[in-house]
């Protein structure tokens, strides 16, 4: 028995279904023209769990980070990225403190 017909034979395999995750949802209800995108300037680190569930619900996020130290805008960053990372959203920073978080399904130009 050589190598290639040990690959042409077929194993039985033990399949198990494994429950999709749709990170996108509600995201392909939103539009521009008929959504609203919602502005957060949080005070604190605190305020972010809002930012996220604005995202889980699929709805864009603007983030002004102007009035807060900088350590805790980074802190800031730091979570938001890691839920629109585990969401499949985007982030863009529209200029300086300003950041746009987008969930997956949702294109910024």
């Amino acid at each position: 028995m050589g190598f290639f017909d040990f690959l042409s034979k077929s194993k039985t395999e033990n399949k198990k279904s494994v429950n999709s995750y749709a990170p996108n949802r509600g995201a392909e209800d939103f539009s521009p023209a008929s959504g609203n995108i919602e502005v957060f300037k949080p005070k604190s680190f605190d305020e972010v769990a809002k930012i996220i569930d604005k995202l889980l619900e699929g709805q864009p996020a603007i983030v002004h980070l102007t009035d807060v130290r900088e350590t805790t805008a980074q802190r800031v960053i730091d979570l938001l990225s890691g839920a629109i990372y585990a969401i499949n959203g985007n982030l863009c920073e529209l200029k300086k403190d300003v950041y746009i978080f987008t969930p997956s399904g949702v294109k910024t130009y």
